[in-house]
């Protein structure tokens, strides 16, 4: 246990190892129809790390409840990819459509919603169950909520988000056992293996949660055991990751702090990369390769100070003169 004031470098390198999977699986995205192995590998990633982030920031959402960070973010970058996305694409109109995030910015709504569910669940007497139960329910909507607010993504995450509110600083101690490790090693390489072979029928949009069961082409009574079935390979895959990733201070641990910068910027680059034509040279495994190396620096690139300095203003703008000033208390004597 670190001492008290003592930064937990753990959750540094978690952060840093989930993030550059989110770019990782962004920059396989638009070679998931053309190559079996961005497939494979896709799908792997997409198993474990929206659910391990979203475990990951209900763990520390115990500390800050704070809503207005979030929306902010929100509304500046859902303009700003807006913005991208008409240029790049040549759009007739310039349309903000804030109510239907666009791609990546969608998390920052969804920690919203969460963030604003939060105390009425933890009322509950069994709110992570409740919460499952729901999402689980979720997919027989016979109106399609799809990416409207994150409805439908932020009810199907969000066991994952109440999860790592309650979890236990200590809890995690078992994890970093080395039988434990082991297991989590073979069973991540058993899953990868698992996926090379047989995963290629594996509809990628089972593991994005954002539509409903019949959309998916499971009209069946018993869709919702599929969404479990998922749930509980997410739940297994994040345990071993979280288990394998180094506890002490090494070299990803400085940029964890910073991984908000590389989540909410490298999407401009892999657009502009796409709209470039790009994906057009990427044919081989040594080309794929490549592609991921550049995805691991951009992520290191977006992690660094200067990019923190020069980015403030977007990231953390002063908006101190929307409030109200605080009136002076009167004093006894008046």
């Amino acid at each position: 246990m670190p001492e008290v004031n003592q930064r937990d470098h753990y959750f540094d390198n978690v952060k840093f190892v989930l993030i550059t999977f989110v770019v990782i699986g962004h920059v396989l995205e638009p070679l998931y129809s053309t190559s079996e192995s961005a497939k494979a590998l896709y799908n792997f990633i997409y198993f474990f790390h929206i659910p391990l982030f979203v475990f990951i920031t209900g763990y520390f959402s115990k500390k800050s409840g704070k809503l207005s960070p979030y929306l902010v973010l929100y509304i500046i970058f859902e303009t700003l990819y807006t913005l991208l996305d008409y240029y790049l694409n040549g759009r007739a109109n310039l349309k903000f459509t804030f109510f239907l995030p666009y791609w990546i910015t969608w998390y920052l709504l969804a920690v919203t919603l969460w963030k604003i569910a939060l105390p009425y669940f933890t009322k509950l007497r069994y709110p992570i169950l409740f919460a499952s139960c729901l999402a689980v329910l979720a997919g027989y909507a016979s109106t399609e909520l799809g990416y409207n607010l994150s409805s439908l993504r932020a009810v199907n995450f969000f066991p994952f988000f109440l999860a790592g509110y309650y979890m236990k600083r200590k809890y995690f101690c078992y994890l970093f056992k080395w039988p434990v490790k082991m297991a989590s090693a073979f069973i991540m390489i058993l899953t990868l293996g698992l996926l090379f072979r047989y995963g290629q029928n594996l509809n990628c949009e089972w593991l994005w949660g954002s539509y409903s069961y019949s959309k998916l082409g499971s009209p069946e009574w018993y869709a919702g055991i599929y969404r479990v079935a998922i749930a509980a390979v997410s739940v297994i895959l994040s345990l071993c990751v979280l288990s394998l990733i180094p506890t002490g201070r090494t070299r990803i641990s400085e940029p964890g702090i910073r991984t908000m910068y590389p989540f909410l910027l490298h999407g401009f680059v892999f657009k502009i990369m796409d709209h470039q034509g790009i994906y057009r040279y990427i044919n081989t495994w040594a080309d794929q390769t490549l592609l991921i190396l550049l995805a691991i620096v951009i992520t290191f690139i977006f992690s660094m100070k200067w990019v923190e300095k020069l980015c403030r203003v977007l990231f953390s703008p002063n908006l101190s003169y929307l409030y109200k000033k605080k009136s002076s208390p009167l004093s006894r004597a008046q």
